[in-house]
């Protein structure tokens, strides 16, 4: 959808014969190649030992060599080395960053096609077709580019990568099974990079309305039905949470709703993902700082569309709503004000303290809504506090709730798509901070636990009856730093991962 760059292929003949420029071999950074290399060819294990040997590469993770050996008519004219660090090191996370990083040397050196001996061998406790899985990946996130607004003659542009063909060798009687894994995989990273995208788009180009617009574009030729709510319905439903927080923008606010409804009687999933597309703080005004990155103050709604476009692509037989509250927050002469009170569409009124912590207002409202589909257990996804970077930095989301099991299942399918998250507890003393003596209650309760009492704030706005979760990603959804080849700078595009594996693992 979004990356053609890279095409993954699965081979399964014997690696001497497969007609590619050269073939991936794994080294530890013990100096030893992987196990597999010995049974297949003397004369490579025998190149590889001596440069080993001569110390020309260590195997430390990234690291990598090229050895020109005798061709063969149909075989490879060169060996691409790459070390994949400590063996009791190596993690699904390595293995995607060598699969992007195989990717960019091959790129480097003229190399289209590019066999791959990787998945022949276990790593670290790692199977063979989660290593494929990984690598594969890897090879296509790695090769992400937001480059829509580099006009043909900048001087900044970079001239075009070639494709590359990435085959990973398989079991013959593995690769049918193999290949339909690599199709659905193929799906969630599009997913993953239609979130990106909209992630990346700046809030002059991304406003509520055009967002609205993604979704209706975005559902054209699959099974999902689209409504979207504007001024008018939002006031007759009462969500005065989502106009509050919009009703300062010359962009109005939206509500988009999306029905994925292809799994009959199987349980119902209700995803709710805030969208501010650009978040100033309102009256309560952000420092200058940074603010530029508020772009990516919606992409939780960014998660929930790349969600539904990966399940949908996959055709999987489930059934999901999804809800995307959008709306941005700019100060002027209609913005609210700290210190009004805002009736919410659960009847529930709400103190404002600060205009600055929107995202609850727009997300208690949605919440409330996504009740009457009747779900059997809901997802909510925000850039919410920064109170959750200060505790948990950039390596995990938060995640809270009050049905454990459900928690223990999203962790579970999290730490297997490398997005972690962690819990935080949501005792009942925390909520004594949102106590108002206007109102039900306030929208924030002090600096102390804010990410803990902006998901207590949510809580008042969801039956205890369903099981819900709250996943907070104010640090792990964008990355304006990384040093990761399979995590260009930007949108991470977080949740969309995490959210496939839960429905293939719970709702399917």
């Amino acid at each position: 959808m979004k990356n053609a760059r890279t095409i993954v292929e699965l081979f399964a003949n014997f690696p001497t014969s497969w007609s590619c420029d050269a073939v991936a071999i794994g080294i530890y950074a013990d100096g030893s190649p992987q196990k597999a290399l010995e049974g297949i060819s003397a004369g490579w294990f025998a190149e590889v030992k001596q440069a080993l040997s001569a110390g020309w590469m260590q195997g430390k993770e990234g690291e990598f060599l090229i050895l020109p050996i005798p061709r063969e008519p149909s075989g490879p004219a060169r060996l691409l080395l790459i070390g994949l660090g400590k063996r009791d090191g190596i993690t699904l996370r390595t293995l995607e960053d060598i699969g992007a990083r195989l990717v960019k040397t091959s790129q480097a050196h003229g190399i289209s096609r590019l066999g791959c001996l990787i998945p022949m061998n276990n790593h670290n406790g790692i199977s063979k077709g989660r290593c494929i899985q990984a690598l594969a990946e890897g090879a296509w996130r790695g090769g992400y580019r937001f480059d829509r607004f580099k006009s043909k003659n900048s001087e900044n542009e970079q001239p075009p990568e070639k494709s590359i063909i990435l085959g990973l060798a398989v079991k013959e009687k593995q690769k049918a099974r193999m290949s339909d894994r690599l199709e659905r995989l193929r799906h969630i990273c599009d997913g993953q990079f239609l979130a990106q995208d909209l992630g990346n788009m700046p809030g002059n180009l991304l406003t509520p309305e055009r967002l609205a617009s993604e979704a209706r574009e975005m559902a054209e030729n699959l099974p999902i039905q689209v409504t979207v709510w504007n001024e008018k319905e939002l006031k007759k439903n009462r969500m005065h949470g989502i106009l509050a927080v919009g009703q300062g923008s010359a962009h109005p606010p939206r509500l988009i709703i999306m029905e994925y409804r292809q799994g009959g009687e199987r349980p119902v999933l209700a995803v709710v993902g805030k969208a501010v597309t650009f978040d100033s703080g309102g009256i309560s005004l952000k420092p200058g700082a940074k603010m530029e990155e508020m772009k990516f103050d919606m992409a939780g709604g960014a998660a929930v569309l790349g969600f539904m476009y990966a399940i949908a692509s996959m055709n999987l037989p489930i059934n999901v709503v999804g809800l995307i509250p959008a709306a941005e927050n700019l100060p002027s002469g209609h913005a609210q004000r700290p210190g009004d009170v805002i009736e919410m569409a659960s009847g529930q009124w709400v103190e404002v303290i600060n205009t600055d912590a929107e995202g609850r207002l727009i997300l208690a409202d949605a919440l409330h809504h996504a009740q009457s589909f009747e779900p059997n257990m809901v997802i909510d996804l925000a850039t919410l506090t920064g109170a959750c970077v200060i505790a948990l930095g950039h390596e995990a989301s938060g995640l809270m709730g009050f049905d454990a099991k459900f928690l223990r299942k999203l962790e579970r399918a999290g730490n297997q798509v490398g997005e972690k998250m962690w819990r935080l507890p949501l005792f009942p003393g925390y909520q004594e901070q949102l106590k108002s003596t206007v109102a039900d209650m306030k929208n924030v309760g002090g600096r102390d636990a804010g990410a803990i009492t902006a998901g207590c704030f949510l809580s008042r706005f969801i039956d205890k009856k369903v099981p819900w979760a709250h996943v907070d990603i104010a640090g792990t959804a964008w990355d304006m730093g990384s040093k990761r080849p399979s995590q260009p700078k930007g949108a991470t595009g977080v949740g969309v991962r995490f959210l496939c594996r839960f429905a293939q693992k719970e709702l399917v």
